[in-house]
């Protein structure tokens, strides 16, 4: 690749990363995606500050991901109420 191609490439957008996440995610075997019911999944510039803290980041640029929930090992298939579904975050 030349230096005039690195010109021109850009940065994803938050549309083209919802995009990715909707393609990888409908790739998946449908005996994964089963198990995956409820799952949220968001897209975002950046972590949040207090995310970066409990995750001991240096900069925002140190995380590209996170998990908040509770995985089937422990009882994610008997969420309760009030609870929050299991989330990613994609950055």
């Amino acid at each position: 690749m030349t230096e005039q191609d690195w010109r021109r490439l850009r940065a994803p957008t938050l549309a083209d990363m919802e995009a990715l996440a909707d393609a990888a995610y409908a790739a998946l075997p449908q005996r994964f995606t089963r198990l995956c019911e409820g799952l949220v999944v968001r897209v975002e510039d950046f972590p949040d500050d207090e995310t970066l803290d409990d995750m001991q980041c240096e900069s925002e640029f140190d995380l590209l991901g996170l998990f908040r929930g509770r995985g089937l090992t422990q009882g994610a298939h008997l969420s309760e109420t009030g609870e929050q579904p299991n989330m990613i975050w994609l950055y």
